[in-house]
């Protein structure tokens, strides 16, 4: 049911401890862009349990991919709407400064945020969506910057990165949750994706504490526990009355 996701996990766990416990010596630092579009992989097929179609979510995910990979060389080359900033090439091939695994990475924090959200109405999940992409930011980030996968050039009030980068994630993720119709998730597949979030926050959040930034570390905690809070939450809510 989830062979791309298992291949994610093994991947997971080898770069957790790699990058955790030693150090990714240069030779792998491939290895930093196949996580990302692995990632992207194993929440595509989270998306085909949910939606019911390959096809479906792949062109979806593509779009997303496109429309994010144009807003990130927007950014980089005028500095709206994120800030101004630039990518080393620690992510992987650079196409006109981005990464091409950028957009791999936005479509598996998107997906992700968009499959833990409400599917009550269009609306509400978009807020959601923008909340889960942002919470998981917010980790991601600083850790990001302190390992050179990209640097920030005007600093900002949260650890050198501007708030309105925070702000343009949440209110782009909004947007492209649009692109999706609402459906009904059953609750053994929302456990899993929140699984897969929680991963994600936890991985960068030892990565922070490594990295000496330990209040990004509590602060992934929070999130983990948010996360399951929601998925406890929604099991509660769907229980059936007897």
């Amino acid at each position: 049911m989830y062979r791309l996701s298992w291949v994610f996990i093994g991947w997971y766990l080898v770069g957790l401890i790699l990058m955790v416990f030693f150090e990714v010596p240069a030779w792998l630092q491939f290895a930093n862009g196949i996580f990302l579009v692995l990632y992207a992989c194993c929440v595509i097929e989270i998306g085909r349990q949910i939606y019911g179609s390959w096809g479906f979510v792949i062109k979806r995910a593509a779009i997303v991919g496109v429309l994010t990979f144009t807003v990130e060389w927007v950014g980089i080359t005028t500095g709206f709407p994120f800030g101004a900033y630039d990518y080393y090439p620690t992510l992987g091939f650079l196409v006109a400064g981005v990464p091409l695994t950028i957009a791999f990475a936005w479509v598996g924090v998107f997906l992700n945020s968009l499959c833990l959200s409400s599917q009550q109405s269009k609306w509400r999940r978009a807020v959601e969506t923008g909340i889960w992409i942002v919470l998981l930011d917010l980790i991601l980030d600083p850790v990001a910057a302190e390992r050179k996968f990209w640097v920030w050039y005007d600093g900002g009030g949260f650890y050198g990165i501007p708030f309105e980068n925070f702000v343009s994630w949440g209110m782009i993720g909004a947007g492209l949750s649009f692109l999706f119709p609402l459906v009904s998730i059953d609750q053994k597949v929302l456990s899993w994706t929140s699984r897969i979030y929680q991963a994600m926050v936890f991985f960068f959040g030892l990565l922070a504490l490594k990295g000496g930034l330990d209040v990004i570390f509590y602060l992934a905690l929070i999130i983990v526990i948010l996360c399951e809070g929601r998925v406890r939450f929604e099991r509660k809510r769907q229980k059936p009355i007897v």
